[in-house]
């Protein structure tokens, strides 16, 4: 699958959804192009991307974490998606874009249908397809030149446009391309996490103890991100004839790629593939978040701001309570997506740290 993902010769993101109407509405853009024309949209919001720039946000990052934490475990019970992921992903992303804070959630929500829409032709696909053409016009109206922060994501958006580095109909796609990715991605990462978490109560004490440890952290959210990508498949077109393992792959051919099989794959993992462990060895050394967050040309390019979240989040609530269980009464709701796998909703308690 790596293999795939970095050769854009041979395994085109030209026809990234799996229904002519997204297709349609996606062609040229970041996600479904590829070569020079995908470096060239790109390379707009690389800079604000990069890691030296990211880190600046450190401590902005945890202090919206500690401060959600801090109201989450005061209550005892919380839901990690509605009263957790969403505000903390929500604040940082409509302040990255430059948009007004009051509308996070319902961006979130249109992300994610954004998201659904990329499935087969099917009701449900059809269904999404109104949220995305109203986030697109939302964007349209309400993040203009005029209106965005300056310095944000879409600032520099239009700038790129300014110069004459993009054209002025791809300011709204790009934009919207990096808000989905950014919000939709980040959010079902840390609910699943929390979910692997709340299941084994030993790994939680653990991460309790060491809390501070920065490194211990990482490997957790790199382990969940192995087990349970947050994305399941992107797909490709053949350009030309191949094959995978002796399978025959005539030009033309639309191939799923899926993260969430190549992420359990036991000639890599062992037999333990299926099984969510920390201290999982290798797990740096193999680069799994390449696979979850994507490989090559098309890789996540806002990786390192999503480990940021993911790892504020992590921290700061084991550092405020030793314990984290799911509430037996209200069981977890998966939310319905063709891309992404994650939760609706995730009913937890803790309690406070002596």
């Amino acid at each position: 699958m790596q293999a795939a993902l970095a050769d854009p010769g041979r395994f085109s993101s030209a026809r990234v959804a799996l229904n002519d109407t997204a297709n349609d509405a996606l062609a040229g853009t970041v996600l479904a192009s590829d070569g020079p024309s995908h470096a060239r949209l790109r390379k707009v919001l690389s800079p604000q991307l990069a890691r030296h720039t990211l880190n600046g946000l450190h401590g902005v990052i945890r202090r919206h974490a500690d401060q959600l934490v801090a109201e989450v475990v005061q209550r005892g019970r919380f839901d990690a998606v509605s009263d957790l992921a969403i505000p903390l992903v929500g604040r940082i992303i409509t302040y990255l874009a430059g948009l007004p804070g009051r509308d996070r959630d319902q961006l979130v929500a249109w992300a994610e249908g954004v998201f659904s829409a990329f499935g087969p032709d099917t009701p449900r696909t059809r269904a999404t397809f109104p949220l995305a053409q109203t986030m697109v016009d939302y964007l349209a109206t309400s993040a203009t030149r005029e209106r965005v922060r300056p310095g944000s994501w879409l600032a520099e958006v239009y700038a790129a446009a300014d110069r004459g580095e993009i054209g002025d109909d791809e300011c709204i796609p790009l934009a919207s391309a990096y808000i989905v990715a950014g919000a939709e991605i980040t959010i079902h990462a840390i609910t699943t996490l929390l979910g692997l978490l709340a299941r084994t109560p030993r790994q939680w004490r653990s991460l309790h103890w060491r809390a501070h440890d920065s490194a211990f952290l990482g490997a957790a959210v790199r382990e969940a991100l192995r087990y349970d990508a947050p994305v399941q498949w992107v797909c490709r077109t053949v350009t030309q004839d191949t094959d995978i393992s002796g399978v025959p792959l005539p030009a033309g051919t639309q191939v799923l790629l899926l993260y969430g099989s190549a992420n359990r794959d036991d000639t890599v993992w062992g037999p333990t593939a299926d099984q969510f462990r920390m201290r999982r060895s290798g797990i740096r050394r193999t680069g799994t978040e390449r696979l979850a967050l994507g490989h090559g040309p098309h890789s996540c390019a806002g990786a390192h701001l999503a480990h940021m979240k993911i790892t504020a989040v992590l921290g700061a609530l084991a550092r405020a309570t030793p314990t984290l269980r799911l509430v037996p009464s209200a069981p977890p709701c998966r939310q319905l997506n063709n891309v992404l796998r994650g939760w609706a909703s995730l009913p937890l308690t803790t309690t406070t740290a002596r």
